[in-house]
């Protein structure tokens, strides 16, 4: 089989035409639906009667999974609530990409899994990309495994500007008010020495953070292992402080990851990536665990309005 060709589309009875029968719908075959989702790592539902971010929200709890908020999390990403548990997928600008990534990686706690709800879809580009992990892993492994062995070994450590107010121009534009979920600098400062993070103020009131070690790999309830990290996205997406301050991601041992290295991850992923045009009213729910995801630039009248909802 072709790695790109892992989303499995869930064909749905044709007569589900209410709110009312989905949910029932779901009750009746999550457990083949989680079964397919565990083999492919992403599914598809198309045509279903999901006109609204309550209707969205109510297909998410009907899965009864326990609810990750973004009001809670450490996500960098500036995002609009619709309800408590369905959120705006990056308000970052239309010509902005947003690179492969696992969502929050680069925090203590992250989603098992997330829901992708198409209210609207533009008329050119907008597509999610998707890639499979454990499929980057292997290839990865393949081409330099000295290269995963320091991923590894030592896992990886990211660098990262937070400003004081949202700032929208950003994929990465949350405020560090509102991604530590504090008011003030000494609030700030208190937060991220529990979290074991160091940090300096810059420009007056701006945040420059440095995480402690995270994983980069991943391994899978199936025994497989799992890409598992932001450095497509932190390395090719996320500001710097100045051309030659500290890159976003590096190893956790503080080392570089060689660009050639970056170069090479790149390529293997763009080889592995699924790009599919969203269409309005598709469902997607991925498991973030095995499949990364992005957002490519965009443009049209028509305005693009892809909303998410995160679960355990």
């Amino acid at each position: 089989m072709n790695k790109k060709d892992f989303l499995h589309e869930i064909k749905t009875d044709s007569d589900l035409t209410t709110l009312g029968e989905t949910l029932n719908w779901i009750d009746n075959n999550k457990v083949s639906i989680e079964s397919q989702l565990e083999e492919s790592g992403a599914i598809l539902f198309s045509d279903l009667p999901i006109n609204e971010p309550d209707n969205f929200d109510d297909f998410v709890s009907a899965f009864k999974y326990e609810t990750f908020t973004y009001e809670e999390s450490l996500s960098n990403a500036v995002r609009i609530n619709k309800t408590n548990k369905v959120f705006t997928a990056n308000e970052a600008p239309k010509e902005i990409e947003i690179f492969l990534h696992h969502e929050m990686a680069q925090t203590p706690t992250y989603p098992k899994n997330i829901f992708f709800f198409c209210k609207s879809a533009s008329l050119s580009g907008g597509q999610t990309p998707l890639c499979r992990s454990d499929h980057l892993y292997e290839e990865i492994l393949k081409e330099d495994a000295d290269l995963i062995d320091q991923f590894e070994k030592h896992g990886v450590i990211y660098n990262s500007l937070m400003s004081h107010g949202d700032e929208l121009v950003s994929g990465q534009g949350r405020s560090w008010q509102k991604t530590l979920g504090v008011k003030s600098k000494n609030e700030a400062e208190i937060k991220l020495k529990n979290l074991g993070y160091s940090w300096n103020w810059i420009d007056g009131n701006n945040l420059s953070v440095t995480t402690r070690t995270f994983e980069a790999i991943k391994e899978l309830k199936d025994g497989t292992k799992s890409f598992f990290n932001q450095v497509l996205a932190a390395s090719l997406g996320w500001k710097k402080n100045s051309s030659d301050d500290i890159s976003p991601v590096t190893f956790g041992n503080s080392q570089e990851i060689p660009l050639s290295s970056i170069h090479l991850i790149s390529e293997l992923a763009e080889s592995l990536t699924l790009l599919r045009k969203w269409e309005d009213k598709d469902i997607l729910l991925i498991d973030n665990y095995r499949v990364m995801h992005g957002r490519k630039s965009f443009s049209g009248d028509k305005a693009r309005e892809v909303l998410v909802s995160l679960t355990n």
